[in-house]
């Protein structure tokens, strides 16, 4: 199905789902039991055939073809019993007690009884630009299920009394409708039968095409039904907010967030850094965001409002779009005033102290990360201002000056020396980035937009990550321009390319003993380093780096860094194997566009890798010979 096949069946079905509510529900229903029965019929089938296969064995018939049967259907009814089991685990943040905000839980209480919920069993703050309400069982599909109120820091600061008191019926209204355990459920279904493929997949049991071909026809449809719904959930409990407050208070929201939201995660953390580098101060990022969002300035804030009031609501986002939300709330789109008094002030009993203690947990988590940066910072502040004194004729110090003009001071001031790279170097595959941002420059003139499009067209020939901004560029541009025949051919092309990347995704995720790999061909620099990093960790033994090819796109880099573990006798691989990715993919940053492969469990995997001269990279018998 193409993004433009899904975006009609969206349409069509949101349709369907504001004419009549409850039937619609009750289809979303029949088709998540639809998935989840194939899954439970092929289960039920392998568990009847290993039954037989064992009551054969034990009657005597121990055959090599009773005992094929018996592994066969055990491994995959093993599969699809562990992928079913959904795990979710408690959101992490700080747990907040009673007396440490009477006055939001004695809100939350009155919320309920107007709106008829259930209680809420936990409220948990975080640092994100959000609230929301999860529904979260001990067992997955089974359980006791506990209603988890999570509420983000920088929200509660941006939010009035009455704003945000808003926002939390709104997310209580989600209960009330049983939205969120109706969702829960669709999310537990949708991991479960990612997780069954990727056991499938990765364990290559020859079971896979029975439930491949199903989910490529059944995923999308899901996807679409599921979409509608929540679209008009998200209507449905702007509504029910607005009864239990009011309209005014619930639009106020909506616009705050549309302005306050977009500052915190693209400018506030930049800004910050920058007065930070300047005075070498210890930044406080959840006071300093209070501070600063009160001084953000109207012009500021209108642009703010603006981009999201034309912003259309699109099938990337469950939520409608700010226009369409004020409009359904009968509200007009007004820019908000900025209150004194916050919801952090109003509602907690020591909001100083609460604060303070999440500066403090952001300073130990990334103190030495911005101690880095800044000093990064500085030191290309110091390589800008030497530059921006001499003449550069290189390719490399045009481009480095380009980069640095565009941070320092303005893209504006970077154009020259952009156009002179495009002049002088165009033939070379490393201006791709500077030929795609001229590019855009010019596309934004009707007089120097076709050079526009040669810039971009070419920038996109050099480096296939461009092919995505480049060609979403073109058809905004045919768009505008109503050269609709451009257009269509432009979009085509576009979800063309998005399948192709996806499917490139897919292969670059997914790595079979039967891949074809190569060398690496990474240079020893990188490797060094990367071998650095690989020997903080005491219990790699052994490393391996190959390339894999890809047949989706071939110029793509995709590397693959097996490792061999010596890990205790008694660890379940299967229970640390998360934690330990985790941990290597946060530690290992200097093999870029690599996959982390536990090799452990995966001896065909290893065997296929060692097959490559030159794979193994590290090997700590090899720094004990040396030590």
């Amino acid at each position: 199905m193409t993004n433009q096949e899904f975006e009609t069946l969206v349409n069509k079905l949101e349709k369907q789902a504001s004419a009549n509510p409850k039937l619609y529900r009750f289809k979303v229903i029949l088709l998540t039991g639809l998935g989840f029965g194939y899954v439970a019929l092929f289960l039920s089938l392998f568990l009847f055939l290993m039954a037989v296969s064992v009551a054969m064995i034990a009657d005597g018939n121990f055959t090599f073809g009773n005992v094929k049967v018996l592994l066969l259907t055990g491994t995959l009814s093993f599969f699809i019993i562990r992928a079913l089991i959904v795990k979710m685990e408690m959101p992490e943040g700080y747990y907040l007690q009673r007396e440490e905000a009477p006055k939001l839980f004695e809100m939350i209480d009155s919320l309920r009884v107007k709106m008829n919920t259930p209680p809420i069993d936990e409220i948990v703050l975080d640092s994100e630009f959000n609230a929301s309400v999860a529904q979260i069982s001990a067992y997955g599909f089974i359980g006791k299920k506990r209603n988890v109120l999570v509420i983000g820091i920088p929200l509660l600061t941006a939010l009035s009394r009455e704003q945000f008191t808003a926002v939390l019926a709104h997310e209580l209204a989600h209960i009330s409708n049983s939205d969120t355990a109706m969702g829960a459920r669709i999310y537990r279904l949708r991991m479960s039968w990612g997780r069954l493929m990727h056991s499938l997949e990765e364990n290559e049991q020859f079971g896979t095409f029975i439930f491949r071909k199903f989910f490529q026809w059944y995923y999308p449809r899901f996807d679409a039904y599921t979409f509608a719904m929540a679209r008009q959930q998200e209507y449905s409990a702007d509504h029910s907010a607005a009864s239990v407050t009011s309209p005014q208070a619930m639009g106020e929201a909506l616009a705050v967030t549309s302005i306050a939201a977009p500052y915190y995660y693209r400018d506030f953390y930049s800004e910050l850094f920058e007065e930070c580098a300047k005075t070498n101060s210890v930044p406080q990022p959840y006071s300093n965001f209070a501070e600063k969002y009160q001084k953000l300035s109207d012009q500021k804030a209108a642009q703010y409002f603006t981009e999201k009031l034309e912003a259309e609501s699109y099938v990337t986002d469950t939520h409608p779009c700010l226009k369409d939300r004020l409009s359904a709330l009968g509200t007009e789109a007004g820019l908000p005033e900025r209150q004194q008094e916050s919801a952090l002030d109003y509602f907690l009993a020591f909001p100083g102290r609460v604060l303070s203690d999440f500066n403090k947990m952001w300073v130990e988590y990334n103190q030495d990360e911005w101690k880095e940066d800044i000093e990064d910072y500085n030191e290309a502040k110091q390589r800008y201002e030497e530059l921006s004194q001499k003449q550069v004729n290189s390719l490399e110090e045009l481009l480095e000056k380009a980069f640095l003009t565009v941070e320092f001071n303005s893209l504006e001031a970077a154009i020259p020396l952009y156009k002179e790279i495009a002049e002088k170097h165009y033939e070379d595959q490393r201006t791709a980035g500077a030929l795609m941002t001229l590019g855009e420059h010019y596309l934004a003139s009707r007089d120097t937009a076709e050079k526009g499009i040669q810039w971009i067209n070419l920038a996109m020939s050099y480096d296939w990550e461009l092919r995505l901004p480049g060609l979403d560029l073109l058809c905004g541009y045919y768009y505008e321009t109503e050269q609709n025949e451009l257009f269509e051919k432009t979009r085509d092309q576009l979800e063309e390319w998005e399948q192709l990347v996806e499917a490139s995704n897919e292969e670059c995720d997914f790595i079979h003993p039967n891949d074809r790999f190569i060398a690496h061909e990474k240079e020893n620099k990188e490797i060094l380093a990367g071998i650095n990093q690989l020997e903080q960790f005491k219990e790699i033994s052994n490393a391996y780096l190959v390339r894999k090819q890809l047949t989706s796109i071939p110029e793509r880099k995709q590397y693959v860094l097996g490792l061999d573990l010596s890990l205790p006798k008694s660890t379940d691989l299967d229970e640390a194997e998360e934690t330990l990715y985790e941990k290597y993919m946060n530690g290992l940053g200097e093999f870029e566009d690599t996959c982390v492969i536990i090799l452990n469990d995966k001896k065909d995997l290893r065997k296929s890798m060692l097959k490559i001269e030159g794979s193994m990279i590290y090997s700590e018998s090899d720094k004990e010979q040396a030590s």
